[in-house]
């Protein structure tokens, strides 16, 4: 995912490599020195020269080498993307905790056999040294589920226990132990306030088969079989070939994750003290990562509470404006009814016309007309009864 911020300027750049030192500047853009180097001789920005900030701290007389003009109708290339505050100091832990590890760990090389081995490398030595079991094409052994994650052929399985056996003892000096999840299948590195999975798997490429003659004539067999009415099995012919080239890759972690591959110059067994530091300074970066995360869920979380109690409280006094708005609606109306009812009752007296039944009548108006009333709250036997539910025909 990129960086989110606005890319530096190539004169802003300058001015920067120039007041401070590249080791001081190239931090703040999460480069190495010679990432930034390399940035300012593709934008064309002249840097210090070696000795450059020692004379000058010396109060020995410096030349400023000044910016050279983009060629014309160049396009003005922009440099790197600054870091926030959040991520250089992420930057700066994970650079401190592989200065740490350096500065800490001794040279490693690997043994030319297993001594006293780590007990998840003894059990897998055990596990994959079976000669039953492997059904990979390319005869790759492997059993995650049960031992370490190593995927190789039995030609390299013992480099491959030797360099995992070597990795395991380096690292725990750094406070890492490892465990296989037996239930995602995942070998696990346990430090740095963080977990990282581990694998080696050997190389192995594939080339398309062609037939040997053996096969191609059990093939013509099953074709002629369908002369003589009769039909066999199918010939089972590959479509590929593998093949193991030895060459081994370590991976480690997910996302952060790191790679280191045998190259034809050098093996991964002489890059294990880099390689350790590594991992190191990747827990510190996933750790950092996972903090992050947290810290923006929490800060989501209590944002969406926030939201939502301003939603509960918006609601509630909608609630309460509606409520009122119908008990002063129902309050104006039940006075309607009484006015209605009073007048009904006078014009009654006055035509002499006030029998038993109207008298029956305006009581029943009357309690109607408290029961709309919302300040005498009077009950009403009929209206506020449960709704009568019809009768099924299936029931009788």
């Amino acid at each position: 995912m990129r960086r989110r911020g606005t890319p530096v300027s190539r004169e802003a750049l300058y001015e920067e490599v120039w007041t401070d030192a590249v080791t001081v500047v190239a931090p703040r853009y999460g480069l190495s020195d010679v990432g930034l180097v390399k940035i300012c001789k593709k934008l064309g920005i002249p840097v210090p020269p070696r000795g450059y900030w020692a004379k000058l701290k010396a109060g020995r007389p410096t030349c400023k080498v000044p910016l050279p003009a983009l060629p014309a109708g160049a396009r003005d290339p922009s440099g790197p993307i600054p870091l926030s505050e959040q991520e250089a100091a992420v930057h700066a832990r994970v650079r401190d905790a592989l200065q740490q590890t350096r500065e800490s760990q001794a040279s490693i090389s690997v043994p030319a056999e297993l001594v006293d081995p780590h007990p998840l490398v003894r059990a897998a030595a055990t596990r994959l040294k079976r000669r039953d079991g492997w059904d990979h094409p390319a005869g790759v052994r492997s059993a995650p589920k049960e031992v370490l994650d190593l995927q190789v052929t039995r030609n390299t399985l013992d480099r491959a226990l030797l360099l995992m056996d070597t990795l395991l003892k380096s690292l725990e000096p750094s406070g890492f132990t490892a465990r296989v999840d037996e239930e995602k299948g995942e070998t696990l590195l346990v430090g740095g306030g963080t977990t990282l999975t581990i694998s080696i798997v050997e190389q192995v490429t594939r080339t398309s088969h062609t037939p040997t003659r053996a096969e191609v004539r059990a093939r013509d067999r099953y074709y002629d079989s369908f002369r003589v009415g009769a039909r066999g099995e199918y010939p089972n012919i590959p479509q590929f070939d593998w093949h193991p080239t030895g060459r081994l890759t370590l991976t480690v972690g997910s996302w952060p994750s790191r790679k280191w591959n045998d190259t034809e110059r050098s093996l991964i067994d002489s890059r294990l003290s880099g390689i350790v530091a590594a991992i190191v300074g990747l827990a510190e970066a996933k750790r950092a990562k996972e903090e992050e995360e947290e810290r923006r869920r929490r800060t989501y979380e209590e944002a969406r509470a926030r939201y939502e109690a301003q939603v509960r409280a918006r609601n509630e006094e909608r609630r309460q404006l509606h409520a009122l708005f119908r008990d002063a609606s129902r309050l104006q109306r039940a006075n309607r009814l009484r006015e209605f009812i009073a007048a009904v009752e006078d014009r009654a007296s006055h035509d002499d016309e006030l029998t038993p039944e109207k008298q029956q009548w305006i009581e029943w108006a009357k309690a109607k007309a408290d029961w709309l009333d919302p300040l005498v709250r009077r009950s009403d036997p009929i209206l506020d009864a449960p709704e009568p539910e019809a009768p099924s025909f299936w029931h009788f």
